[in-house]
């Protein structure tokens, strides 16, 4: 196959179907000391690229005493929307924190670093 007719040839998305991806996580807020058995709670705030996009998941991984705050949006193909920035804020919860220091990151974006100490 020529390399012109494999970039025209290009199948793409029907129209409705769902596509999702990251988003940009742009702040992160969280208490700086927890005691142990108490539920942490990591508000996140972001925007998507334009009006369509909507909030479709949030989550927290912990893996060597690292929090990564990943979220997750969605949208249809073929919808028109404005160019605009759509802001987005969500509350993530996580549990059975053990002692120790933590780091709470983003998986995308341009969030600071925090640091957790459980006590």
């Amino acid at each position: 196959m020529s390399f012109f007719k494999r970039i025209f040839t290009k199948r793409k998305k029907g129209i409705g179907q769902e596509i999702k991806k990251p988003a940009m996580i742009e702040r992160i807020a969280a208490p700086k000391t927890l005691k142990e058995g108490e539920t942490l709670r990591i508000v996140v705030n972001g925007h998507f690229s334009n009006l369509s996009w909507k909030l479709d998941e949030a989550e927290a991984t912990i893996k060597n005493m690292e929090i990564t705050v990943t979220v997750v949006g969605k949208k249809k193909t073929g919808v028109m929307a404005a160019q605009a920035l759509k802001p987005y804020e969500t509350t993530i919860e996580v549990k059975k924190l053990k002692k120790g220091k933590y780091k709470i990151k983003a998986a995308k974006g341009t969030a600071d670093v925090l640091e957790l100490e459980v006590k």
